[in-house]
């Protein structure tokens, strides 16, 4: 700086004097200001190269940013664990029979899975019997920890062995007869323990919950409740979790009252609900809600049990909605049985004022009559109709209940049991729909076959119109992308272009005009050859 306000470099050494004659530019000022920027973006480099958008990326060493982002980075790749002790991994399976806050566990896993437990007056009994069990044997334990630290290994082959342990389980060892401590049993993981579940990538919160366990003989897999998928942004084509086993009674506490399935019911980004029911569940309480459903008591006292046969205590049934000439229950009563017994004690049911997703037209068999008694008719087509949601003190008066309740949707019934009464009992209230559904499909199923899926012959009219005017008018770019998503095959691009015919593939002109043009068959014509071969290498190539 004292060489650029003095105008010269003779009082600089000469290797200074070096340095700035190197520098670009032609005055000291101009060099100050190159060099300046030169350090600046080395400065940059330092923290971040990509700042640096025109420098030869393969002359640049990596940033203290690249060096630690991303998988490949120090803190994933070298200083963070891969592998910890008590946790398991395996494919999922779905199982609709679960909780939706249980996991169904293998019973090979639960036998290398132990947790501590001290031995007391209150449960020397339950651990004795474990230690007689051994390793082996579910429930059963795999060692002993005296109170000096010494540990005893249980034999899967001397009972004898086991037996002695066992019974000195409450007698202080000889060299800690006044120790305070209390020896400790190592047991199986068993039913009920909770265990913390984990999908890859852990994007949010949800991605880790807690389960229960519920340990199921002869399984290999873990078994997880159609719920939680959308927590877990999971599915069941071969994806795999890992479950860990909490040590201490401090983190189980935390497992079961913060970390729980049924109090992650909100995404912590908005606030929208994440557990919900789907599929065959949604199908099921569709066809259970609509008018003219009705159960004799044998069948209504038998869905209401499969629904509430968890829960405790008396259960309060509703009176039937028809009496003569036969006392019948509706679907909609059983619905309303259901959320009745899931209100807490001493609280008020809801009452609730919504909307189906299923529109009113879905229901209309014909065109409504006007009205023959008088008064003043609805100016809103969906009063009084199945898409007028209406539920007064947990009766279920009006509507059906689909998606739009029983799934993971804002402001449905699930969501606000959830902020009336707290996720115990919207948890309790889904598994109990669960449970209604699964024994109502087994009364009345319902089936997809091939006739549901042919086109009628009004669309083939207007799906063949279509292919004929996209014909003419060709298609690239980002034409052939949106006929895709249509449904329509179209023909496959490949590095930008249509795959490229040649006379030595296809034998006459005619079959090479028909490969460049748009393919108009469905999933259930006969192929062309040659409308088929060019999709399908393009395929094969990308």
């Amino acid at each position: 700086m004292k060489a650029v306000r003095d105008g010269n470099t003779e009082n600089l050494t000469g290797e200074g004097q070096s340095v700035v004659e190197d520098l670009r530019g032609t005055t000291l000022e101009e060099k100050l200001h190159f060099a300046w920027d030169v350090l600046q973006i080395d400065v940059n480099n330092l923290m971040d190269n990509d700042m640096d958008k025109a420098a030869n990326r393969l002359k640049i060493p990596p940033g203290l940013k690249q060096i630690i982002e991303k998988k490949e980075g120090i803190i994933r790749m070298h200083m963070r664990g891969k592998r910890v002790n008590y946790a398991a991994r395996s494919v999922i399976t779905p199982d609709p029979c679960l909780n939706i806050d249980e996991i169904g566990f293998p019973e090979e896993f639960a036998k290398c899975l132990t947790y501590p437990v001290p031995v007391t007056g209150w449960n020397v009994a339950e651990l004795q019997n474990m230690v007689l069990n051994g390793p082996n044997k579910h429930p059963g334990a795999v060692m002993v920890q005296n109170e000096d630290g010494s540990v005893i290994r249980l034999s899967a082959f001397n009972s004898n062995q086991r037996e002695s342990v066992a019974k000195r389980l409450l007698t202080p060892s000889d060299s800690t007869h006044n120790s305070q401590r209390l020896k400790v049993v190592r047991r199986h993981l068993c039913n009920g323990d909770v265990l913390l579940l984990n999908r890859q990538p852990t994007l949010h919160r949800p991605s880790i919950m807690a389960h229960t366990a519920r340990i199921l003989k002869g399984e290999k897999t873990i078994r997880l409740h159609y719920a939680n998928c959308k927590a877990y942004n999971a599915d069941f084509d071969g994806d795999e979790m890992n479950a860990h086993f909490p040590q201490n009674e401090v983190a189980r506490s935390e497992a079961y009252n913060i970390l729980s399935v049924n109090n992650q019911y909100l995404v912590p980004k908005d606030g929208t609900p994440l557990s919900g029911l789907i599929q065959d569940h949604i199908v099921a309480g569709v066809l259970l809600s609509i008018r003219g459903r009705f159960f004799v008591k044998e069948e209504y006292q038998q869905l209401v049990f499969q629904g509430l046969g968890h829960q405790k205590g008396e259960i309060k049934l509703l009176s039937p909605a028809i009496l003569k000439p036969a006392s019948l229950w509706s679907g909609k009563q059983i619905i309303s049985t259901i959320i009745i017994n899931n209100v807490p004690k001493g609280q008020h049911p809801l009452t609730l004022t919504s909307s189906s997703k299923v529109s009113d037209q879905a229901w209309a068999v014909k065109r409504p009559r006007s009205w023959r008694a008088g008064g003043t008719p609805f100016t809103d087509p969906k009063t009084m109709s199945e898409a007028e949601v209406t539920i007064r003190d947990g009766e279920l008066l009006c509507g059906v209940l689909d998606k739009a309740h029983y799934g993971a949707t804002p402001y449905s019934l699930i969501h606000c049991i959830f902020e009336l009464y707290g996720g115990t009992y919207s948890g309790a209230l889904l598994n109990s729909f669960a449970k209604l559904f699964n024994a109502f499909l087994k009364i009345e199923g319902f089936s997809l076959g091939v006739e549901d899926i042919l086109v009628v012959d009004a669309a083939e009219k207007w799906r063949s119109n279509i292919i004929r005017d996209a014909r003419n008018t060709g298609a690239k770019g980002p034409a052939v992308n949106a006929m895709q998503i249509c449904c329509l095959l179209g023909q496959i691009e490949l590095e930008g272009t249509w795959c490229q015919a040649r006379h030595s593939q296809l034998s006459s002109l005619q079959h090479i005009a028909k490969s460049r043009r748009l393919c108009g068959w469905k999933v259930h014509d006969w192929y062309q050859a040659t409308e088929i071969f060019f999709p399908l290498y393009g395929w094969k190539r990308l």
